[in-house]
């Protein structure tokens, strides 16, 4: 069988205090298990993204990073997406904003799906009292966005929720996420093969958090099999270190907030 997939896109992004305007068309074909993709003069009709909006979300992010902190690395993008596959047409209006704030050696990594840094304030207020890395609390709660990023790799009872559109243009149905090869595709980019995934995962409600134990409040390194939190325990702020497989979530509260995480997860307060 057969598969085109065309995307058109203008995306403006704010990097290195540069505003970046992209115009990009392609598309990618997939023939008989031969995957082409190339860039293409085709154009339609799309609006540029706010470039205002843009610049302001990034100086926001910049006022609150003050010495001794650095802020090494922003990026801060929206974009106007077209999508076409085999004659489904869909549409999307994408944010992404990505913070690294470091107080040496110690590193915060923010990724986002909207211009709301309430957050990014907050972490920034705790990297100024950080110490030095101590062990992981035996029980400790973990803010939504950090639950969002775990959320993949925890034994704990999901639900993908329902969307109209996945990278083939097919419909997302609600379901409880399980072991089986999930119905729906993901495609992060046209220049990549589009590959089954679960799409906006949020996870079930589980018991109550305690509001009382140490919180991690964000990453230091990229998701692996040990995870690296920014942990705050009363007046202390520290870097610990734990296993997310060999702790299974005691409670979860999900909320409405959207990360950028996989093909899309919920932001989920646990108690691990």
């Amino acid at each position: 069988m057969s598969e085109l997939y065309r995307k058109w896109g203008r995306s403006v992004r704010r990097e290195n205090g540069r505003l970046i305007h992209v115009d990009e068309a392609g598309d990618a074909s997939d023939d008989a298990g031969v995957f082409r993709t190339r860039p293409t003069d085709e154009q339609i009709e799309l609006a540029w993204p706010d470039s205002d909006a843009i610049d302001r979300a990034a100086r926001e992010i910049e006022g609150m990073v003050k010495p001794p902190l650095l802020l090494e690395r922003l990026f801060v993008s929206e974009a106007n997406v077209a999508h076409d596959c085999n004659g489904i047409r869909w549409s999307e209006t994408p944010r992404r904003v990505h913070v690294a704030i470091a107080r040496p050696p110690v590193r915060a990594l923010v990724d986002l799906a909207d211009f709301e840094f309430d957050l990014v304030q907050r972490i920034a207020d705790a990297l100024l009292r950080a110490g030095g890395e101590r062990e992981a609390p035996k029980r400790l709660r973990v803010a939504e966005s950090v639950g969002a990023a775990l959320l993949p790799l925890l034994a704990i009872e999901r639900r993908q929720i329902a969307a109209p559109h996945d990278g083939k243009g097919r419909r997302i149905d609600e379901r409880l996420v399980t072991s089986m090869q999930p119905p729906n595709w993901f495609r992060p980019s046209y220049r990549l093969r589009p590959r089954r995934a679960w799409f906006h995962v949020r996870a079930e409600e589980l018991g109550e958090v305690d509001e009382g134990l140490p919180e991690a409040i964000a990453l230091l390194a990229p998701v692996g099999e040990a995870v690296q939190l920014l942990c705050v325990e009363g007046d202390r702020v520290f870097p610990a270190a734990v296993i997310p497989a060999r702790r299974p979530p005691l409670a979860a509260r999900p909320s409405r907030r959207w990360y950028p995480y996989a093909a899309g997860t919920f932001g989920t307060e646990l108690m691990i």
